[in-house]
């Protein structure tokens, strides 16, 4: 890999190269695609998935400042495990493996929604209620029951959500606000 390449690659976080990497293959395929069966749907679908994942790029891209990257202090800093304050001498296992990589879709404040199966809940009634033009009111009944109950369950987990918000101390400067001070 040349070293502009290397640069241009290290100056984005993870996020950026992964729709990158998705952009350049459908891309790819879709060429491939229409080259080998000249059928239009198909190609049409991967030519769409190329220009959503290159439009997520670009906007990752031009959003976020780029991070230099590390010097050979910090990557040799870093490359040394850290120690685990419960269990003297383990290494530090913490962390995922992202040794601090910018993550733009990572909020560290906030709360933390708890695991739901409500959007799952509201895709499986709109799915099962577009079936009832070929099946009849059967999977539509079945897609508004499921609908509703998805919705209810993510609505009120929103709710919840905010009155945890609401009702957390304010007297706590936000990042944003210790980021100005600083």
């Amino acid at each position: 890999m040349s070293r502009l390449v290397r640069a241009v690659w290290s100056a984005h976080p993870q996020e950026t190269r992964f729709f990158l990497i998705i952009a350049a293959w459908a891309g790819a395929l879709g060429l491939i695609y229409w080259v080998g069966t000249a059928e239009a749907a198909g190609t049409l679908l991967l030519a769409g998935l190329a220009l959503a994942s290159g439009a997520m790029t670009a906007w990752l891209v031009a959003g976020r400042p780029r991070r230099r990257p590390p010097s050979p202090a910090e990557v040799a800093s870093t490359s040394q495990p850290e120690k685990d304050e419960r269990r003297p001498g383990a290494p530090d296992t913490s962390g995922g493996g992202t040794a601090g990589v910018d993550r733009p879709f990572l909020d560290e404040e906030g709360r933390i929604p708890d695991a739901t199966l409500a959007p799952f809940a509201v895709g499986l009634g709109f799915a099962l209620m577009a079936l009832g033009p070929v099946f009849g009111l059967a999977p539509v009944t079945l897609g508004v029951v499921a609908l509703a109950w998805g919705a209810a369950s993510w609505f009120g987990a929103a709710r919840d959500e905010l009155g945890a918000l609401d009702g957390a101390d304010r007297s706590t400067p936000s990042r944003v606000e210790r980021d100005a001070d600083r």
